[in-house]
């Protein structure tokens, strides 16, 4: 879970590539949201923070080792229910609920 430290709003993604990478592309996001028009960072930026500097956010891991594609998106749907994050697009809401509904 990523959360903004400038407006305290969530964020709830999984990924199989190193965190580090990832995170540098919400980074990347934050700081340049036109080049970035799909992502839900550049959203975020856009919609809440556009006369600030880009925030910082920190990151609180909440499921590790999974290595199976399908166990990773429905831990990210249960946890998406359960925090009801603000950040996440409605299209990535509705794609990865469908898991679990």
């Amino acid at each position: 879970m990523i959360i903004c430290a400038g407006c305290g709003e969530k964020y709830i993604g999984e990924t199989m590539r190193p965190l580090r990478r990832r995170l540098d592309e919400h980074r990347r996001a934050l700081a340049n949201p036109s080049s970035y028009p799909s992502e839900s960072f550049s959203r975020h930026r856009t919609l809440k923070h556009t006369t600030e500097p880009p925030p910082a956010f920190t990151v609180r891991v909440l499921h590790r080792h999974s290595t199976r594609t399908l166990e990773r998106r429905i831990m990210e749907a249960r946890e998406i229910r359960r925090h009801e994050p603000e950040i996440n697009t409605r299209e990535e809401l509705r794609e990865v609920l469908r898991l679990i509904a």
